[in-house]
């Protein structure tokens, strides 16, 4: 996966999964998406069986779009075991159930985002954009208020603010790269894998950042950023596929 922003304006390339129980909604979405954005390779999934198949057998997904509700799982069971086998790939949740308490158990689950199935197809196409070319976080209005994000654009034009500007608050170097792991839903130990460091130290670097943002919990802080229109790095893949394969050999 290329980890640079692309241009403003430019469609969102690469490959999603889509994981959902009801056929019509799940070719209705495939094709939407072709419409709207059809750079973007669609692979489809029926159940949470056929999700994992995919993921192990389809190499690597820039982004699974999870139904909560499948017909061999039900609520955040399956983002539970997503986040357990396969770390390094971005779950976003797509769900008719948008309120609050739903949507924040989501982001505790390791979910980087939460897209309602209410949403128009202009509000998707904006949702998948705003995840696949700007790296940003979206949330419903249940969860965001409704507030707009902060306009702002990146040195290299595309939508969003970079988390290096955390910088002023005076994080280091460090914290903001472990920052962008903690929001893609990485535990502490596979943000230690990434960067070949301890737990511990991952620990430190974890609770430095939430103070200096004000945010006690990776869920608060997902909000927080969203609200402010921040950016989140893509994960490196080389990085992502070493720890894997560092994993496996161990």
């Amino acid at each position: 996966m290329n980890t640079s922003a692309p241009a403003s304006g430019q469609h969102p390339r690469g490959s999603l999964l889509l994981a959902d129980d009801h056929g019509l909604v799940r070719h209705g979405l495939q094709l939407l998406i072709a419409e709207v954005l059809p750079q973007l390779r669609v692979q489809l999934a029926g159940s949470l069986a056929e999700t994992v198949q995919a993921l192990q057998s389809a190499g690597r997904f820039d982004l699974v779009l999870l139904d909560l509700t499948l017909s061999d799982v039900h609520g955040l069971a399956g983002l539970h075991r997503l986040r357990e086998d396969f770390p390094y790939v971005p779950v976003v949740i797509l769900s008719a159930q948008d309120d609050r308490d739903t949507v924040l158990a989501a982001l505790d689950g390791g979910a980087m985002g939460f897209i309602s199935k209410a949403a128009s197809p202009a509000e998707l196409k904006e949702a998948l954009t705003r995840v696949l070319v700007d790296h940003r976080i979206h949330l419903p209005q249940s969860v965001s208020g409704g507030m707009a994000a902060v306009p702002s654009l990146g040195a290299d034009g595309a939508g969003g603010r970079e988390l290096a500007e955390l910088s002023a608050l005076g994080l280091t170097e460090r914290q903001i790269e472990v920052l962008g792991y903690v929001v893609q839903g990485l535990r502490n130990k596979e943000i230690a894998r990434l960067l070949d460091r301890s737990e511990v130290v991952v620990k430190k670097h974890v609770t430095a950042t939430l103070q200096a943002l004000g945010a006690p919990n990776r869920t608060k802080l997902l909000v927080l950023l969203s609200q402010r229109g921040y950016r989140v790095p893509s994960m490196r893949a080389g990085s992502a596929e070493s720890a894997e394969g560092a994993e496996g050999g161990a």
